[in-house]
């Protein structure tokens, strides 16, 4: 191993945020800048820590320690051994784990990483809540894709039916005739608008056809309605490498994104731009309308219920979301994902 190799590992080592110590024996040959903290922190007495490790390893090796398992704990090369300590500043008992992991068998060199057990289960909490909202919202996507499907196939298709059944009783007679015609206009408008609810419910064309053709559908049936000039800006390739979720995820961004801007941002310009990163997928939404301040709930979206639930579902997914704004200077969200084990797509480069 080169110098500058040994020398960046060793730093590496020093600056992790894990509290390491490496023993040899019963003697400490190398501690961490994080272990240093705590151990000065909570006075911890490093050589019982080390006489805690040796009893367990000496249990698990133990021949006369008789259990089903002792076959596969003489082949251990890491173990977990709780331990509570008093931590006198605070006057509270704190829970760590002491995690050590075998090195060199016939030197006798550990590890011992200290972990603070209240961190793992925030972190497992975390997690937790995480596949919570996950599970939720593919359960709504699922139940959205039902309710779309119904609209469509059954409810749409019946007041088309009745559309044509009307054509059939035409007589002839103009007063009836007018009335009839009068009854399908309706329809027809009712007809658009349960296509058009279908559509926002769950668009066919995101389950079919993947994320950039359901964001064209979207801008195409929304510009009529507006003013505002909608751009999307496709840089993204194939995204078929994405996950289902992480493609409803940004689909439902750019939704609700764009409703809010053309309801409350009075903007020009509403520029959609999906990027293919060499390790991410990027998405904003931007607007040059008003704006509002972050930092006051008499915005539209300073405290938006849909956005709040768009953070969290981003989050879920370990995304990166953020909405950054300031008064007459425009609106921009931003949500990217990191790729994850997956054939690198075609992309383009930073």
């Amino acid at each position: 191993m080169k110098n500058s190799d040994s020398l960046w590992i060793q730093k590496n080592f020093l600056d992790s945020p894990d509290a390491t110590l490496i023993v040899k024996g019963d003697k400490v040959v190398i501690v961490n800048n994080a272990a240093q903290e705590l151990i000065h922190g909570l006075n911890l007495d490093v050589n019982y820590l080390i006489q805690l490790v040796q009893t367990d390893m000496a249990e698990n090796q133990s021949t006369t320690n008789n259990c089903f398992n002792c076959v596969v704990k003489e082949t251990m090369h890491h173990n977990s051994i709780p331990i509570d300590i008093m931590d006198t500043a605070q006057l509270q008992k704190l829970t760590f784990s002491l995690d050590y992991y075998l090195i060199d068998d016939e030197e006798d060199v550990y590890s011992i990483v200290i972990r603070n057990n209240a961190a793992k289960d925030r972190l497992k909490n975390m997690e937790d809540n995480h596949d919570i909202v996950r599970k939720i919202n593919r359960t709504q996507e699922n139940e959205r894709k039902r309710i779309s499907e119904d609209l469509h196939d059954s409810v749409a298709q019946s007041v088309y039916s009745s559309i044509m059944t009307l054509n059939r009783m035409k007589t002839g007679d103009t007063q009836q005739d007018k009335m009839i015609s009068q009854v399908q206009e309706q329809l027809r408008g009712t007809l658009s608008d349960i296509k058009g609810l279908a559509v926002d419910v769950r668009p066919a064309v995101l389950d079919n056809f993947g994320l950039t053709a359901a964001i064209h559908a979207l801008v195409k049936r929304m510009q009529p309605s507006t003013d505002i000039e909608l751009d999307f800006i496709d840089r993204s390739g194939d995204l078929s490498f994405l996950s289902d979720d992480i493609q409803t995820t940004l689909y439902r961004i750019v939704q609700e994104a764009v409703t809010n801007a053309i309801k409350h941002s009075e903007a020009e310009t509403i520029v959609i731009m999906l990027v293919a990163h060499k390790n991410k997928i990027s998405l904003e939404v931007i607007d040059d309308g008003i704006g509002f301040n972050m930092y006051t709930k008499d915005s539209y979206n300073g405290s938006s219920l849909g956005m709040i639930n768009m953070n969290e579902r981003v989050k879920s997914l370990n995304g990166y979301f953020l909405v950054d704004s300031k008064k007459d200077e425009g609106t921009t969200i931003t949500a990217e994902f990191p790729y994850e084990n997956i054939t690198e797509p075609t992309k383009n480069e930073d």
